[in-house]
């Protein structure tokens, strides 16, 4: 049996009390999460399940703290109106889980779910379940309200506060309604999650629904000069641009020391993450500011402040590049100053760190802590600076990256007890004469083949650690290597002035079998067609796509693609296929990203909002996303059907200059200037 890994365990270790633990978003989102996967079981089918041991410790997390319904061991099929009053004879649930009807009369509907549930909902709102049913509602109710209330004016906005209160009152609310010892009176979860969908829009969140509203610094146990980062997910669900800047109180504690400016498009998403030099973490604690687990006390003295405010349809437009930071808060200035307007909101978000000796205790796990959205793995060491190129290995956990400085390394990610690591393998030193600029696995031979600066490619075998072959291939800088699917052939070019890609073939001793010749400025990248894997695409800072076939070398088989009146050069470029039809997506200099359609052979779509030159674009292959690149620092992740811009992440690393997915993972690896970033997606 095979079952999906869940790296945050069961949702018994992470009830505590209100003041401490998970925040209320995080609390929500997992009620949230469980009465959709209950909805699935009762009402997903024609014939309804009835799960009968719901309870925290069969509710699993995974490493954004999604809620997984898990035991189905006992799961009973009911028909529609049907009940069952069986004695079954054997123990399902415990006592404090189970509703009276089954004790006493061993009666099963899905009312028998919904009790459950109510129980696991009370213990998140109020941090325990040990004695709540004795307790009197009233007191149960004053005593939790009086708590969150507490803990949400000193956590989120002051706007935010009587919303999310609001919030913690339904749910505590459906809560005991769910444990209703009539089940008669119990909502069906279909009442449940309506009521819970009526509490979002009640919630005052300001301009951004921020979250996590604690950034938590968690150091890796394995490597503690690892950069230690945290990802802060922005979201805006109105309808208007807005524009945020997010200040530390301590900027030196952290990688990026200025302070972080951008702007979210309406019903979109913008990931940042922050990281915390790990040095910094030791000064901390060498401070005695960091004494144990995290605080939750209101007296930390690290923080962020989050500034936002509604844009007007031309404010920050055309940013200068050399000046955005001084742009920003030149207009943030003015927006406070104004007697009338949109009023700039601010949202102060606590830094809190564990201490290296807390991390974990020899016989007990801590409980960890996690926000929604996105996570992401930061390493800036100097051979991960400045990458130029990235390839992930098809069935081994490595990718390859190359940088500007010539050098070529292989990294290793595992899952840890905290989250995804990565780490150089430094014991694969490739034979080159030469820095090399472009690199890739040809994983069916166990071989990586480099191209230097030179013009020459070495291949070299990474499973016995031996060099295979170099041999001349160009005259000068090599930028492409393409590896056919299933056959024995490579595709390479240069910045030679002739701009011809060339054939290999390493079943004839790697020689030369075609030449494809037709742009007339450099070829920027090459792919081949996943669906016709004799057809492979190419593009060119002469403005032009081309489609070639690897059986021909005739020019007049040339499919040349080119924008009308478009001078502008294209730099890179990926297939996917939309509504069974495929399309290219073509990175452009010119800071947008076009959409061709082959059947139609032109642009058909423009997809816009990067700042600077489009650096790299890809198909996720497990999501029904593009990913694109770019100079100006973000990577932007757009809905592959209907083009919606759906989240925008800043590694505030600088430039994106290369993309790699993890096929079977939501990961994408990101080559930047100053380092290299690793993200889990997660999607609306």
């Amino acid at each position: 049996m095979c079952f999906e890994y869940l790296p945050n365990g069961s949702l018994d270790q992470y009830i505590s009390g209100i003041s401490s633990g998970l925040d209320w978003g995080a609390r929500y989102a997992i009620i949230k999460g469980i009465c959709e996967g209950l909805k699935c079981l009762h009402e997903g089918s024609k014939n309804s399940k009835i799960h009968m041991n719901l309870k925290l410790s069969n509710i699993l997390l995974d490493e954004n703290m999604t809620a997984k319904i898990d035991d189905f061991d006992i799961v009973r099929f009911l028909g529609k109106g049907k009940r069952s009053s069986i004695d079954y004879g054997f123990p399902c649930s415990s006592d404090r889980h189970m509703p009276p009807e089954f004790i006493q009369r061993q009666v099963i509907s899905k009312a028998f779910d919904i009790y459950s549930l109510g129980i696991i909902v009370i213990g998140l709102v109020t941090g325990t379940i040990l004695g709540l049913l004795e307790m009197p509602s009233a007191m149960l109710i004053e005593k939790a309200h009086e708590e969150w209330m507490q803990r949400l004016q000193k956590t989120v906005h002051v706007t935010s506060v009587e919303g999310y209160f609001q919030q913690v009152k339904k749910c505590l609310k459906i809560g005991l309604q769910c444990v209703e010892r009539d089940r008669h009176r119990r909502p069906t979860i279909t009442n449940i999650i309506n009521a819970l969908n009526e509490t979002e829009t009640l919630i005052n969140c300001g301009l951004l629904v921020v979250h996590p509203q604690e950034l938590r610094f968690l150091p890796f146990r394995t490597n503690k000069k690892a950069m230690i980062s945290c990802t802060l997910e922005l979201n805006n669900r109105g309808d208007d641009r807005v524009a945020f800047m997010l200040v530390a109180n301590r900027p030196k504690m952290y990688l990026t020391k200025k302070p972080l400016c951008g702007i979210v498009p309406p019903r979109c998403a913008y990931s940042l993450t922050l990281t915390m030099m790990p040095n910094k973490i030791m000064e901390l604690s060498s401070q005695k500011k960091i004494m144990g687990p995290p605080s939750s006390s209101s007296d930390c003295s690290d923080f962020f402040t989050l500034y936002s405010v509604v844009l007007g349809q031309y404010d920050l437009q055309d940013v200068q590049k050399d000046s955005v930071l001084v742009q920003y808060d030149n207009f943030f200035k003015k927006a406070k100053d104004k007697a009338t307007g949109d009023e700039v909101q601010e949202v102060k978000l606590k830094v809190l760190c564990h201490h290296q000796e807390y991390l974990v205790p020899p016989q007990k796990k801590q409980k960890k802590q996690a926000g929604h959205g996105t996570s992401s793995e930061i390493i800036a060491t100097p051979d991960a600076q400045q990458v130029s190129f990235i390839d992930v290995h098809p069935t081994e956990p490595w990718f390859m990256t190359t940088n500007h400085m010539g050098s070529l390394r292989l990294w290793n990610y595992y899952e840890s007890m905290d989250r995804m690591q990565v780490e150089a393998l430094n014991y694969f030193q490739l034979a080159a004469y030469e820095p090399v600029h472009v690199a890739t696995f040809i994983a069916r031979e166990k071989w990586i083949v480099a191209g230097d600066r030179n013009g020459d490619i070495h291949v070299y075998n990474y499973d016995q650690n031996q060099h295979v072959k170099s041999f001349d291939a160009h005259n000068s800088c090599i930028t492409t290597l393409v590896v056919h699917p299933t056959d024995p052939f490579l595709l390479s070019s240069s910045e030679d002035d002739d701009h011809l890609i060339k054939l290999w073939s390493w079943n004839k001793d790697w020689k030369c079998t075609r030449t494809f010749q037709g742009h007339t400025d450099r070829v920027t990248e090459v792919a081949f067609n996943p669906m016709e894997t004799d057809s492979f695409a190419s593009i060119s800072w002469d403005g032009t796509v081309k489609i070639w076939s690897i059986c021909s070398d005739d020019p007049r088989n040339i499919i040349t693609l080119k924008l009308d009146g478009s001078v502008e050069r294209l730099l890179c470029i990926d297939y996917f296929t939309r509504y069974n039809q495929q399309h290219l997506i073509v990175g452009c200099k010119d800071m947008t990203v076009q959409i061709w359609k082959l059947g139609m052979k032109e642009c058909v779509d423009k997809l816009e909002g990067h700042a600077d030159h489009i650096s790299a674009v890809k198909l996720h292959p497990d999501l029904p996303v593009l990913i694109t690149g770019s100079i100006d620092g973000t990577i932007r992740i757009w809905n592959s059907t209907t083009y919606k811009l759906e989240n925008i992440i800043g590694f505030n690393l600088g430039a994106v200059y290369a993309l790699g997915c993890i096929k079977g993972s939501q990961r994408i690896v990101a080559g930047c200037h100053q380092g290299i970033a690793m993200m889990k997606l997660s999607l609306p």
